[in-house]
């Protein structure tokens, strides 16, 4: 073979790049379309830089780590996420003059009577608001009276009220003075345990003050009693209807009646039902409240029961702020939405 001369080493080397490129096959439109596609689409992905040097920004991967959720801001969130002086507190809740005594497991392995006040929680004869028992959502109450008015068509009057929690605890005991104009004509002291020393100025509170006290340990709670309308009128105070359990309008207590369609007496029902004898001599409205609240546990279920069956489902509002509109009474102060929704359009 003859050797190649330098001078003509250029063209024949593109004489051999001319022979190849027309001896390589063509390539195929579809071939050529996926490629402007792959290229479209790398061109579409290239990431943005941030203009710092044309770097591009690095993305944090997401954590793996799971999520904590958090307790909303209430009163049963832990006290952990919130500060304990910042949760909401009842506005009706009176508040105690000293912290409340925990029951001991001893105490709490030991029967206790229905009628007989727990030793942490004494009955304190005319305390007022309790120091140590806080009313919770269920209270029952019980009024004594006096007799007023001349002969033989006496009236009655405020003379003592007593208020216990679900547990038979004293919430509230207060003896009850009797306006100026009006005369005691009979004490009652054999029913009712009231004795003229018990209605001095000095002893007794003025009916306002009680009646104001009683206002605010009912409201937006469930109010337990024996005919508890009497309770009611003479204390000048309403009660809603759904939030009310009297014992007298129990079926399952009515069917105990001695005599049928009658209503049955406390004492009957305490001594039927609970096996305790109450009434015994001068009465305790004190006394007579826990014997009502100790009824409506013996059988609280069918109770709920049957005022679900006549007023359905029904849930206690908190005590907001109230407006007086007269005549004793008052009401909560409310927003109607729909009329303001109605007046802005």
């Amino acid at each position: 073979m003859a050797p190649i001369e330098l001078n003509n080493l250029s063209s024949n080397w593109k004489k051999l790049q001319a022979s190849l490129q027309s001896s390589k096959p063509a390539e195929s439109p579809k071939h050529q379309k996926f490629d402007d596609e792959k290229a479209e689409s790398l061109k579409r992905k290239r990431p943005q830089t941030n203009g710092v040097n044309g770097s591009t920004p690095r993305k944090t991967p997401p954590s793996r780590k799971r999520q904590k959720m958090e307790e909303p801001a209430s009163v049963g969130a832990a006290a952990k996420h919130h500060d304990a002086k910042s949760l909401s507190r009842s506005v009706s809740m009176p508040s105690l003059k000293k912290k409340p005594l925990p029951t001991s497991s001893a105490d709490a392995g030991e029967p206790l009577s229905v009628l007989e006040p727990h030793p942490d929680f004494p009955d304190i004869e005319n305390e007022g608001v309790s120091e140590v028992a806080l009313p919770g959502k269920y209270v029952a109450v019980d009024c004594e009276m006096v007799g007023i008015g001349p002969e033989p068509n006496r009236d009655s009057a405020l003379a003592r009220v007593s208020l216990v929690n679900f547990h038979g605890h004293q919430v509230y005991d207060s003896y009850v003075q009797i306006p100026r104009n009006i005369e005691v004509t009979d004490y009652r002291t054999a029913v009712s345990g009231i004795e003229p020393r018990h209605l001095r100025k000095d002893v007794a509170r003025p009916f306002d003050e009680v009646r104001e006290d009683l206002r605010v340990l009912l409201a937006g709670r469930i109010l337990v009693g024996h005919a508890v309308k009497n309770d009611l009128d003479v204390l000048i105070l309403k009660h809603d209807r759904r939030f009310i359990r009297d014992t007298s309008k129990f079926s399952k207590f009515r069917a105990l009646a001695m005599v049928p369609g009658r209503t049955p007496g406390l004492k009957w029902l305490a001594g039927k039902l609970l096996g305790v004898e109450i009434q015994v001599g001068a009465h305790s409205s004190v006394e007579d409240a826990r014997a009502t609240m100790a009824l409506y546990r013996l059988d609280k279920s069918d109770f709920e029961k049957e005022i679900r069956q006549k007023y359905g489902h029904t849930q206690l509002k908190a005590a907001g702020p109230e407006v007086d509109v007269g005549g004793g009474e008052t009401v909560k102060k409310t927003r109607n939405r729909k009329k303001s929704k109605k007046k802005n359009k």
